[in-house]
């Protein structure tokens, strides 16, 4: 040990203290600082302020007791060894600190100087080598390469994540199987002679072949195999790193086995593992150094930092030392004693060319909150920038080619933050944006439409296309429209990122749109109108023609004018629909339950017939809206019927009552169209009509089927011509029963 050794004793007997410290005195050869306490909260705190090298402790403390006291100390402190002293009856308990982390357990009054001494330099550089271990552990469990340990015989006795990633075997499944099951048919001696080759000596570095997947998919693989010694120097495994380079192979066989280009593919897929020991002030290098830096292995051992910051651009050389130096030298005590670093700049190869690298590391500390380790991971980025920059380029002409343009395009991530905009709508800044959310941009009803619109395309992964209307200021000339497309956002692998946006504003076209609709609304209007007026002018003429029939002894008078009288009514029926639609406000469809109500007086006042005579009854379903394809023929329908009833039900004067009934039922039948544009539902409504009297009734020779009255054939028309069914009831005076169906929009 080379420096000075700060050691913390819990230990609440003053003579039991006094012990350890005269041995520590006696026997050791290395410098110390000596510090106790008598309790365990004391200790802990303690511990949260200064930086401790090793920890001993007793067992029985005034506030703690037993293997408790060991495990609260340990919790808190793990990266501190600790050595138990126990009493003779508390052995056990020493054994079991052992088990759950202490690095030693000393029984009191069998313990001397000497072994003190030992014990406290054993359990330093033991708790070293660990963290060593479990560091290059870790460095080997993450990598994006196979790492795998292969016995002499051919059988799999270490496998990492890459290697599950790569051949798609969990390491329950593979370990204990032969290698062989990862070559194809025709490599299965390949081992076997790779093996040999490392029993002579022999060093395999890339070495290029073919791998089988638990798939069965062949892979190309780039392979480097090391022997593995045991503590006497006998090879025992070998060590084999592989790293899947089927895209290089396919991306090198599209450009025509260029040599120069592979160089550029390999040193993409590329990564340098190193492990900078800052006490040491050395670096460990791992993985593909010659192919990044241009520098062997030999020449970089023993190297120190100040080669690696030598070889950093000189522009760059202040951000690198910022972050990744003085980064890691901050007190991290509130960080779980490790901070990570992501950094992108220059590095100068030993050829003298500068690469751009990406480089990923993590500072890790030891007890007295120091950065003592730097794991990182370096990958060369070049051929990335020289994508970046022309994405650049293309982005910038994109930008130009929309600038004057209504279109705006805009991403944003999984929280709903801008991370870019193209050519942002007037009033806007890119970067007033940039970062940003939707309700910190615009007024709250808009922001919640936004939001409410990209967080269904997250949560379906489905593309959507909206009409959206935001509001601004009345001075600003009222609402905006945009015809948004929101699509789901995906990374290299395929998962949800965010979501990307393409808006154009269609305000004005949305307003020349409107404008053309009320002009068309007008127009079906004067035409409604004009109908209404020509109807009502050939009901004129039937009366006046009736008129003249009335004093012509010629014609059967009453006949003549009781089917001038018929064909009136129908033309009124028809006058009254488009009278309907004049004065309403939708000009395409008709609320039947007002125009059967207009209808039905306009009848009675047409036959004289008055309420104390025949009482009308209307049962109609509210909200009842019929096109004119249906309101016609239906309102015809209703005027022969009730014309009937009027004329024949009741004969001689006789009293009575005809009903109307008009009800719907609804039965939704679901259309699956693959990817819907927008959220309506294909409907079907059944509408039940029955027109009805307690009269007389129909004679049994009048059908349905074959009616010589003009009556019954126009209504048995008019159902067809509806695709609707006829039904007829003489139990108890007259009932006709239409059902139709009317399919429509919701």
């Amino acid at each position: 040990m080379y420096k000075k050794v700060e050691i913390l004793l819990f230990e609440d007997n003053p003579g039991d203290a006094g012990l350890i410290e005269e041995m520590l005195e006696g026997f050791t050869d290395f410098q110390y600082e000596f510090k106790t306490v008598q309790t365990l909260n004391e200790g802990l705190s303690l511990l949260k302020e200064n930086r401790f090298d090793i920890i001993l402790s007793d067992l029985g403390l005034p506030d703690s007791d037993g293997i408790d006291t060991f495990l609260e100390i340990h919790a808190r402190n793990s990266r501190i060894p600790i050595i138990i002293l126990t009493g003779m009856n508390d052995e056990n308990i020493g054994i079991e600190a052992v088990k759950t982390g202490a690095q030693d357990y000393l029984v009191k009054g069998q313990v001397d100087g000497r072994l003190l001494k030992r014990s406290i330099q054993y359990s330093i550089e033991r708790k070293k080598a660990e963290e060593r271990v479990q560091n290059l552990a870790n460095i080997v469990e993450f990598s994006n390469d196979a790492i795998v340990t292969r016995s002499l015989d051919g059988f799999i006795t270490s496998w990492n994540l890459g290697a599950e990633q790569i051949y798609g075997y969990p390491a329950e499944e593979i370990l204990g199987k032969p290698a062989t099951v990862l070559m194809p048919s025709i490599l299965v001696n390949e081992s076997q002679k790779l093996t040999e080759m490392i029993k002579q000596g022999e060093k395999i570095h890339q070495y290029e072949t073919s791998r089988l997947r638990k798939d069965g998919t062949v892979i190309d693989v780039s392979m480097t195999l090391s022997p593995v010694f045991d503590i006497f120097g006998e090879l025992m495994a070998i060590s084999v790193i592989a790293r899947d380079i089927t895209e290089s192979k396919k991306a090198e066989e599209r450009l025509h086995n260029s040599e120069e280009r592979y160089r550029i593919v390999t040193e993409q897929t590329g990564q340098l593992i190193y492990e900078h020991d800052v006490e040491e002030n050395k670096i460990y290098w791992a993985g593909t150094i010659e192919e990044i830096t241009g520098y062997t292995q030999e020449e970089l051992l023993d190297t120190g930092i100040e080669l690696w910051i030598n070889n950093v651009h000189p522009e760059d050389q202040k951000k690198v030392w910022n972050q990744k130096i003085n980064g890691c030298s901050y007190d991290l005590r509130n960080t779980e004693n490790k901070r990570n670093f992501h950094l992108e700049y220059r590095f100068r190869r030993k050829d003298g060319e500068y690469i751009h690298v990406e480089d990923h590391g993590v500072c890790l500390q030891k007890g007295n909150y120091l950065t003592n380790k730097v794991l990182g991971i370096m990958k060369d980025i070049t051929e990335r920038k020289r994508i970046e920059e022309e994405l650049r380029k293309s982005e910038e002409r994109f930008r130009l080619a929309l600038r004057g343009s209504s279109i705006v395009m805009f991403s944003q991530d999984l929280e709903l933050r801008y991370t870019w905009v193209y050519n942002p709508a007037p009033g806007f800044k890119v970067e007033d944006v940039l970062g940003k959310r939707d309700y910190e941009i615009y007024q709250p009803e808009d922001a919640e439409i936004f939001t409410a619109i990209k967080r269904q395309v997250l949560a379906s992964g489905t593309g959507r296309r909206d009409e959206v209307v935001t509001h601004r200021s009345a001075s600003a000339g009222g609402n905006l429209v945009h015809d948004m497309t929101t699509e789901p956002l995906h990374d290299a692998t395929g998962n949800i990122i965010g979501v990307i946006c393409v808006a154009m504003d269609i305000t004005e076209k949305k307003e020349a749109e409107n404008f053309l609709k009320k002009i068309e609304e007008a127009r079906k209007k004067e035409i409604h109108h004009r109908i209404k007026n020509n109807l009502q002018v050939i009901s004129s003429l039937l009366d006046l023609q009736a008129e003249k029939f009335a004093v012509n002894e010629v014609y059967d008078t009453p006949k003549v004018l009781a089917a001038f009288r018929d064909s009136q009514n129908r033309v009124i029926s028809m006058a009254l629909i488009h009278e309907e639609l004049y004065g309403s406000k939708e000009v395409s469809t008709l609320n039947f339950a007002t125009y059967l109500q207009k209808l039905i007086e306009e009848l009675f006042r047409c036959y004289n017939v008055g309420a104390s005579e025949v009482k009308m009854v209307l049962e109609i379903e509210e909200n009842i809206f019929f096109d004119m394809d249906t309101a016609v023929p239906l309102g015809m329908i209703v005027n022969e019927l009730v014309s009937n009833s009027l004329k024949h039900a009741f004969p001689g004067g006789k009293t009575g009552e005809i009903k109307i009934k008009l009800s719907r039922e609804i039965s939704e039948k679901s259309e699956d169209n693959g990817i819907e544009d927008s959220n309506e539902a294909c409907k079907s409504t059944s509408y039940i009509l029955v027109v009805s009297d307690n009269g007389a009734g129909i004679p049994e020779s009048i059908s349905l089927e074959d009616s010589y009255t003009l009556g019954i054939q126009l209504v048995t028309i008019l159902v067809d011509q509806l695709d609707g069914e006829l039904d007829l009831n003489r139990d108890s005076g007259t009932e006709f029963t239409i059902k139709i169906t009317v399919a429509e929009k919701k």
